[in-house]
């Protein structure tokens, strides 16, 4: 399907509701169904919805979860009560102080089939959560004074930077479970419950000692990856600091799934999808255990030029992956 600019916007957000039909969303805008039809042009439909900008869809526990960025950002939750195949109950959960391409991001469905992960970029705030598995203990301490950013971008943002927290279908108590990140867009558990994501680098920095590429992650529960703004981000070798699974290298890291439920070969289900979007290049990482964690090799497996990847999914259906290209106000 080709999105009229115009008309539809730039879609960055993807899920499918419990009808298999997938559910899309505008960077600025509104909601957008999607009907497959097999070999044939899907039917798009705008959903009237008052909230708008969605950059984290999940439908789960009969409702649409809506992760806002932009006006009243937050995390809202979308039912249909009537039966009309609307959404005409719209539901603010819990503010979530950030905006714009480093603010609140993906919604994801527990590990527990019962709560829900929610995900901040380095812009926003934490969303004041009651508990916390990860020691609250962000003081900057460094013997070497902090250089910020030569053109001001995240000064005086401080630790945690972006973060990862759970919460109930109701959003009343929250948890922070990983921080440490410059602007993680989007999670995927495997199997086993954990939480992987893919951290955006800091472009301007390369070439500097402090320079951290693209990287893919394990979140573990209580862990800190030590982003700081400036100069001072934590090294990995740091005991209060962890390692990533594997570097990437510079880009813009987007939607990530792992292929479970693919129609796949079984390697290629039992793997993680990371999108990254200025190199237009999906890759697929095969994890192998190691210790405590996870090694991973990549695979080149989807690129484009130009294929500003968005967000990504398997289809629980007819097992296909599902991806938009767009943000920023391109072509989707």
């Amino acid at each position: 399907y080709t999105v009229p600019k115009g008309e539809q916007g730039s879609w960055v957000s993807l899920t499918t509701d419990p009808k298999g039909r997938l559910i899309a969303g505008d960077q600025e805008g509104a909601l957008y169904r999607i009907t497959l039809n097999g070999t044939d042009e899907p039917s798009v439909e705008e959903l009237k919805t008052r909230v708008k900008q969605a950059h984290g869809l999940l439908y789960a526990n009969n409702a649409l979860y809506f992760c806002r960025n932009g006006g009243e950002s937050g995390l809202y939750r979308l039912r249909d009560t009537d039966g009309d195949d609307q959404f005409d109950e719209e539901v603010l959960l819990r503010k979530i102080d950030g905006g714009g391409e480093h603010g609140p991001h993906a919604v994801v469905l527990g590990a527990d089939g019962k709560s829900l992960l929610v995900v901040g970029g380095n812009h926003t705030k934490l969303p004041n959560p009651e508990n916390s598995l990860v020691p609250k203990l962000w003081g900057e301490d460094f013997i070497i004074p902090r250089m910020w950013d030569a053109n001001g971008h995240a000064a005086n943002i401080f630790a945690p930077g972006g973060w990862i927290a759970r919460t109930d279908f109701d959003g009343k108590e929250w948890t922070l479970v990983s921080a440490g990140y410059r602007n993680q867009y989007d999670i995927a558990l495997n199997p086993q419950g954990q939480i992987f994501t893919y951290d955006s680098d800091m472009e301007w920095d390369i070439g500097a000692p402090w320079y951290r590429p693209t990287r893919a992650i394990e979140a573990m529960h209580g862990s800190e990856f030590g982003w700081r703004s400036g100069s001072n981000n934590t090294p990995d070798y740091f005991v209060d600091s962890l390692p990533p699974t594997l570097n990437i290298g510079p880009g813009s890291p987007t939607g990530v799934t792992f292929g479970t439920g693919a129609r796949f070969p079984a390697k290629y289900q039992q793997a993680l999808y990371i999108a990254d979007w200025t190199y237009g290049t999906m890759y697929v990482l095969h994890l192998k255990p190691k210790g405590a964690s996870w090694v991973a090799e990549k695979e080149e497996f989807v690129a484009g030029k130009p294929l500003p990847l968005t967000d990504l999914v398997i289809h629980p259906g007819d097992g296909a992956m599902y991806f938009l290209i767009g943000g920023r106000k391109t072509q989707s």
